[in-house]
């Protein structure tokens, strides 16, 4: 069918229609709002200085828009849907419960931290070489009988002192005391030329004495040290400069002496047993013969193996020991407040304290004691200083407040026994001359080693178990923990107020300028958002 033409049938696509939005976008209304604003409707929207644009009248939707965005959990069920009437509640009720719940332990947190929480470690420090500590020996007796005068008040004032005085009163057999008054009294300055001269010397105490692997003059590596007990002789002390101090570099260095302790001369002593006395302390400490130390008997070969322990506690305001604080001696600046010691330590300041009150009740000091007052003369002693010494008690101590150090260095010591020498040996020695009689030995002679069996330091160190680092992470745990929140969350929070704060001062600035004469209600049906 040549030269017949079809027509192509035309798509019906239907009626078209233009589609009118019943909700405009959000845009159009907001303009829409814009341009009634500047119609002199009362509508104000500026821009501020930040560059942001702040509807005064748009407080309600700037917070309708947080509840719908928050990203603390809770906060949209309060506006979404209410499935039912009192869904709203229930999750205002359970955002004030978590919220109330997260205070508390955020008020938890912060009172622990200040009240100063400490955790105690404990560890052991490995060293290939250690400080040596000073090595102090006292002689039990401690003043050899031929050296002191034939003075019935001298006798009287070392009897008194003593602890056989002591016990003897004790079990009602006093040695009955001489009547003062038909006495001579003795100066205290003579009275402590007298006792320092009775007292035992280094030549005559110590016979051989050895470092590590060499053998020394025992003169040259022990100095006398005057303590509130006597005359002691101390090894590796406050006399030698700091870089000539000895150190243990292997069980070999170990400090060795043997002497005699002059039972057979002995007299009335603050002690009354035989031997020694041996404190280990700290080179630049005084130590305290009469409270502290280990007793070594005669006969015997003693070995003590030594242990370092190094505490190191926190100063104020952290309570160190339980209920109370230290002193912070080894603080930059620190300024020693004692009269008779060049360095701090609790001892120290309880000495000082109890030597001071005595010395202001008496007027005098004892013949032992350091400090600027005149020694006591006999009759002093007798009468006014012992009894008042006596009657010291805890109450005395406690009075002074001294406080322990932060920082301490001790050491402990196992101790083990032998006897000296053998049957055999203590007759040859009586064969050989070299003693009188075979009971000599275990009478008097005592081989002392002090040594470092290893080189670790125990060391117990006060740390603080919160600080505001902690405070702040477990916040943060408890924020995802009852709200589900973090730390933007409250950013957040803090942003909308501030916008809601600002949109209220400037409505308030507007109505006090009159650039707002009306407020228009908004109809929320013409919001998509609600």
């Amino acid at each position: 069918m040549s030269g017949v033409s079809f027509r192509q049938p035309e798509t019906f696509n239907g009626p078209q229609f233009q589609e009118e939005s019943v909700n405009p976008p959000r845009g159009e209304v907001y303009s829409q709002q814009l341009g009634e604003a500047q119609d002199g409707q009362g509508f104000s929207e500026e821009k501020d200085c930040c560059g942001c644009y702040l509807d005064v009248n748009k407080s309600k939707e700037l917070l309708s828009d947080y509840l719908e965005s928050a990203s603390i959990h809770g906060i949209a069920q309060t506006k979404g849907p209410q499935y039912y009437s009192w869904r709203r509640p229930v999750w205002l009720l359970l955002i004030l419960v978590m919220s109330i719940a997260l205070s508390w332990t955020l008020y938890r947190q912060i009172s622990s931290l200040y009240h100063y929480p400490i955790k105690t470690v404990t560890k052991i420090t490995i060293n290939d070489n250690l400080p040596f500590p000073a090595v102090t020996i006292c002689n039990l007796n401690q003043y050899i009988r031929e050296r002191l005068p034939d003075d019935p008040m001298i006798e009287t004032v070392l009897y008194a002192q003593s602890q056989y005085a002591s016990i003897s009163r004790h079990l009602g057999f006093s040695h009955k005391l001489p009547d003062l008054d038909n006495l001579t009294d003795v100066s205290g300055e003579e009275l402590r030329r007298i006792v320092l001269h009775a007292a035992p010397r280094l030549e005559d105490m110590m016979l051989q004495c050895h470092w590590g692997a060499k053998t020394y003059n025992c003169q040259d590596i022990f100095r006398p040290l005057h303590t509130g007990y006597g005359t002691c002789y101390v090894f590796n002390g406050p006399d030698i400069a700091p870089d000539n101090l000895a150190r243990a570099v292997s069980i070999f260095s170990q400090l060795r002496v043997i002497m005699i302790t002059l039972n057979h001369q002995s007299y009335f002593s603050k002690f009354i047993h035989a031997g020694i006395k041996v404190l280990v302390h700290q080179p630049d400490e005084m130590p305290f013969p009469l409270f502290s130390g280990w007793f070594v008997r005669p006969g015997v070969a003693a070995s003590m193996v030594l242990t370092r322990h190094d505490s190191k506690c926190l100063p104020r305001p952290f309570q160190a020991y339980s209920n109370a604080f230290c002193e912070d001696s080894k603080a930059e600046g620190y300024k020693n407040r004692l009269k008779r010691y060049k360095t701090y330590s609790a001892e120290n300041c309880l000495n000082d304290c109890l030597s001071e009150k005595l010395e202001e009740t008496c007027g005098c000091r004892h013949y032992f004691a350091s400090g600027n007052r005149s020694f006591c003369s006999a009759k002093q002693l007798l009468t006014c200083y012992l009894p008042n010494y006596y009657t010291i008690n805890s109450n005395d101590a406690q009075g002074c407040g001294c406080l322990r150090e932060c920082e301490t260095t001790t050491y402990s010591a196992d101790m083990s026994y032998a006897n000296y020498a053998t049957s055999f040996i203590k007759h040859q020695a009586v064969r050989d001359g070299i003693t009188l009689f075979s009971d000599y030995l275990d009478e008097n002679v005592i081989d002392l080693r002090v040594y470092f069996e290893s080189l670790n330091v125990m060391e117990v160190v006060q740390e603080p178990e919160m600080n505001k680092w902690t405070v702040i992470g477990t916040l943060g745990g408890q924020l995802g923990l009852f709200l589900g929140a973090s730390t933007l969350s409250f950013v957040e929070l803090i942003e909308i107020l501030l916008l809601l704060l600002v949109t209220y001062i400037r409505r308030a600035f507007y109505i006090a300028t009159g650039r707002l004469t009306k407020v228009p209600a908004t109809d929320s049906r013409s919001n998509p958002r609600t």
